[in-house]
């Protein structure tokens, strides 16, 4: 009887093994903050302010979903999300763009990138989880 798994622990142990990892890409530190604080259950999340950053980071590291802003200030977020494709660990990681904005050239320039969604800042908890579990499917 001492010797019994319980399943909670199976599970707690496989999802720390099998979490899927995330990367937020964001100049704002507060969206950055509330974004992490949302995934932080269900993923790993690492947060890069910058294109830079985020090059940087996936050199070294697979990643599984993209969350990008799409208006930052340099190098906007449909020039990150193409030289992201161009990286091996994130090459076929699906992105969703985070935008402030609504109109019309800036919904057609983030649709030019293809990416598998986008969001209007600021969003829910709810519709953020959404729409992740919607671009990653069933392997959650």
């Amino acid at each position: 009887m001492g010797n019994e798994i319980d399943p909670t622990d199976v599970n707690s142990i496989l999802n720390s093994i099998i979490r899927k990892k995330v990367i937020i890409i964001d100049d704002d530190p507060l969206v950055l903050k509330t974004i992490r604080e949302y995934l932080a259950d269900e993923f790993d999340v690492a947060v890069a302010r910058s294109g830079g950053i985020a090059y940087r980071y996936l050199e070294q590291h697979h990643i599984d979903l993209i969350l990008i802003d799409f208006e930052m200030p340099g190098e906007k977020g449909d020039s990150v999300l193409t030289n992201i494709r161009k990286l091996p660990y994130a090459a076929s990681a699906p992105a969703i763009f985070l935008t402030g904005t609504a109109d019309a050239i800036t919904v057609a320039k983030i649709l030019k990138t293809k990416p598998q969604g986008y969001l209007l800042k600021p969003t829910s908890k709810e519709k953020l989880l959404e729409k992740v579990h919607e671009v990653m499917g069933n392997s959650l």
